[in-house]
């Protein structure tokens, strides 16, 4: 597969995403004119929406001017897999759990072979998620 399909579908799925964080955080409640639980996923909504658009420009460009090169089909649709088995265990199993599973295995997908660094980075991104969203922001995650 050319890498600009690959990168095509990875940005419309961004965009997605980030289309779906924008309407589901609206069901959530916040006082007027005041910064409430809303605000936050809205704002990752509108993100991931404009660099998915960005990405898919990019992507797009270099199709053009023949820059494109082949993907590997394996990384691509078994990270999506990934991403998508992470997303729905993420109920079920809880973030803690879940989360540096999830970083090892798509670290390793990606081809870091080197297992002290992939386990200090997934328990690192786990630990810092952890201090920045619960602790600090006191918001509470899927456990």
């Amino acid at each position: 597969m050319a890498k600009w399909v690959g990168e095509s579908i990875l940005s419309f799925l961004f965009a997605a995403t980030g289309i779906y964080f924008w309407v589901a955080s609206s069901a959530y409640g916040s006082l007027s004119g005041a910064v409430g639980s809303a605000h936050f996923p809205k704002l990752l909504g509108a993100l991931l929406f404009l660099l998915g658009g960005t990405n898919f420009y990019q992507a797009a460009s270099k199709r053009e001017r023949g820059e494109a090169e082949a993907v590997s089909n394996v990384r691509l649709f078994g990270g999506a897999f990934l991403s998508v088995t992470y997303i729905f265990l993420i109920p079920i199993l809880g973030y803690f759990y879940v989360t540096p599973v999830f970083a090892v295995c798509l670290l390793t997908l990606l081809g870091y072979r080197n297992p002290v660094k992939v386990v200090l980075v997934s328990a690192g991104f786990t630990l810092i998620a952890y201090v920045v969203f619960y602790r600090i922001l006191s918001v509470a995650l899927p456990v």
